[in-house]
Parts: C-alpha cells; sequence; structure tokens
C-alpha cells in the first residue's frame, strides 16, 4: 500500500509523462511536489522503487514506471473527503479524507483541485449529472475554484456543514434549492455572497457499487 504522499508522487509522475511523453528530472518533480530539494524527491523514489512501482536508471530522465503503475497511467486517484447531505445540511464539512477512488482522466480537468464526497439524503434525487443521479450513497465529484452559473449543482458549506444543492441567484439574494420527490425539503436562501459559501461544482455523479 502506497501512502498518500507517495501516491501522489506516483500521480504526478504518471501526470507528466502523459503530457509531456518522458518522465520529469528530478528538478521537475521537486517543483510540481513542493519539494525544495533533490535528497527530499529521492527519498519518494526510493519508497516507490522499494515497493515495486518503478525503477530508476543512470539517465537524466531514468524513471521507469513497472508494469504495477502502466495499467494506471489512464486514471487519476481523487480523495474521498466523508460526506455531503443531499437534504438538510447536518454533516460537518470537514475535509478529512476516508479513502480515494479511480476516476478517469477524460472525466476531470485538474486533480489537484478535485474531490470526491459521498452523498447523503433524499433531496437531490431528481437531480442528474451526466445522466446519473445524485441518489443517496453515490458519490460527486466536485471541482473547487470553479466557475458556475444558475442551475448548475453546487458544494456548499452552510454553518460549518456540507450540502449538495442547484445554484440560483434571485434579486437580492442566492437560493441552494432541491430537486426531490420528497416535499419535506425546501431552498435555502442566502445573502448575494457566493464567495463565503460556495466550495465548488459538482462536475460528475458516480454509481457506488457498494450500496
Amino acid at each position: 500500500m502506497l501512502t498518500q504522499k507517495q501516491q501522489k508522487v506516483l500521480e504526478s509522475i504518471q501526470s507528466y509523462m502523459v503530457e509531456n511523453e518522458q518522465p520529469p528530472t528530478l528538478s521537475e518533480l521537486g517543483s510540481m511536489l513542493g519539494i525544495k530539494t533533490k535528497r527530499g524527491v529521492v527519498k519518494h523514489l526510493d519508497a516507490l522503487e522499494k515497493k515495486g512501482f518503478l525503477y530508476r536508471t543512470s539517465k537524466p530522465r531514468g524513471i521507469v514506471l513497472t508494469s504495477a503503475t502502466s495499467e494506471d497511467m489512464d486514471t487519476l486517484s481523487i480523495p474521498v473527503l466523508g460526506f455531503a447531505n443531499a437534504g438538510r445540511p447536518l454533516i460537518f464539512a470537514e475535509e478529512d479524507i476516508v479513502g480515494s477512488i479511480k476516476i478517469d482522466r477524460d472525466l476531470i480537468r485538474n486533480s489537484s483541485k478535485t474531490f470526491a464526497l459521498v452523498i447523503k439524503g433524499d433531496s437531490m434525487n431528481l437531480r442528474q449529472v451526466n445522466k446519473v443521479p445524485i441518489l443517496d450513497r453515490n458519490y460527486v465529484i466536485v471541482e473547487k475554484d470553479s466557475s458556475y452559473s444558475d442551475g448548475d449543482v453546487v458544494l456548499a458549506v452552510v454553518d460549518n456543514a456540507a450540502t449538495i444543492k442547484t445554484f440560483k441567484r434571485s434579486q437580492n439574494s442566492v437560493i441552494l434549492y432541491p430537486e426531490s420527490s420528497n416535499p419535506v425539503h425546501t431552498p435555502i436562501y442566502l445573502k448575494d455572497d457566493v464567495a463565503g459559501f460556495i466550495n465548488g461544482r459538482v462536475i460528475a455523479v458516480l454509481e457506488n457499487p457498494i450500496f
């Protein structure tokens, strides 16, 4: 098993190779990861080499991925940061990583700004994103700092709790409204200052086969 840091190092190498068709140098990899010294980069490469995910040659770009990672070149591992309510915002929005899921690179634009949450509740069960409904226990894929407009599904943090709702801007407020078969759910009205509570836009919904 890889640690979160080792997983990030491996994915950074994979991303670089997909975009540039060659491995990164130690300096380039260090810059991508925010590691100031080559020794720090080598430490992570040594760990990945011991676990069989790569080996190194004496060449400047001598990182070679093994067969253990070649099948993952088209996927990225996205952190699951817990639960978000598709109901009343009762689940605390703490970025506590509870696991990860692998996603095709074509589904996301920027992996560093993308994370997953598990849906709790039924206030959005009539809404679909990419033809997949936002049902209880499904995954929603959220992109931070993404632009959004009326009708987009967003992750909002209200009173320190996370909720998934449809966004609409009215004349003097912002409305987060449910799309549900359950009439108990009602809209949330907030002042027109979206920067304070919109945490990202839902760009995909994935079925959760476990439930």
